[in-house]
């Protein structure tokens, strides 16, 4: 669930008749209270449609261009939720100043463990079976969710880079690679394109297609999780 909320600069007349901003801490205080009762619509959504939320489990990650700390934490069904500088969904780390490098290196560790499985059993398998294997059970873990942080600096990405020329040569076969193995820059390449497909034509919810393309960037996200 993303909340966001265009900044609107308030100020109050002084005594002089000049401008002066309000505190930091009336913005959070504002930020806070209406992000509990959009908190208090999901719950109160979640008990009339008999769906039961693990308050315990859910997480919030705040992405403002403000230096500054958001230091109230908004509450969910009676619960704390601390604003932390990353949160996780479905397997992606997302930091608050949307840096995925350590989410790509996570994943390159995790596809370096996979291939080093499949080179020690290599000599069991024809390079074609290497290759079907490399693409089921390395490459997915490499693709997955690329068209959130395939626009990482290259030298993020040159970890998964790497770990694919070292599956090239384990699988051994120059001719098979180059005819049926794309680049990761292409299947990178590929995926943000078919997001863009979907969201051009509408395929995507008209709400979500709204908040990307609005200019103010700066909100909080919220990761509810069910009970079960």
């Amino acid at each position: 669930m993303f909340l966001q909320e265009c900044e609107v600069h308030q100020s109050a007349l002084d005594e002089r008749g000049g401008l002066t901003p309000k505190p930091f801490s009336l913005w959070e205080e504002t930020r806070a209270y209406r992000i509990n009762l959009t908190l208090k619509e999901v719950s109160d959504w979640g008990d009339a449609n008999l769906v039961k939320f693990n308050a315990a489990k859910t997480q919030s990650c705040l992405f403002s261009a403000k230096k500054s700390p958001f230091t109230l934490a908004p509450t969910f069904r009676g619960v704390s939720v601390p604003i932390s500088d990353h949160i996780e969904l479905l397997g992606v780390n997302i930091s608050s100043n949307l840096n995925f490098g350590k989410c790509i290196e996570s994943k390159a560790k995790v596809a370096a463990k996979k291939l080093g499985i499949l080179n020690k059993v290599r000599r069991y398998f024809t390079p074609g079976q290497r290759l079907a294997l490399y693409q089921a059970q390395v490459r997915t873990c490499m693709e997955y969710c690329s068209h959130l942080w395939g626009g990482s600096a290259k030298y993020q990405l040159e970890a998964l880079d790497s770990v694919d020329r070292r599956a090239r040569r384990i699988i051994g076969d120059n001719s098979l690679t180059q005819a049926k193995l794309h680049s990761l820059q292409h299947r990178r390449n590929v995926a943000c394109l078919s997001v863009f497909y979907r969201i051009y034509f509408d395929k995507l919810l008209s709400a979500v297609a709204h908040k990307i393309a609005s200019p103010g960037f700066g909100g909080i996200v919220f990761s509810v999780t069910n009970a079960e």
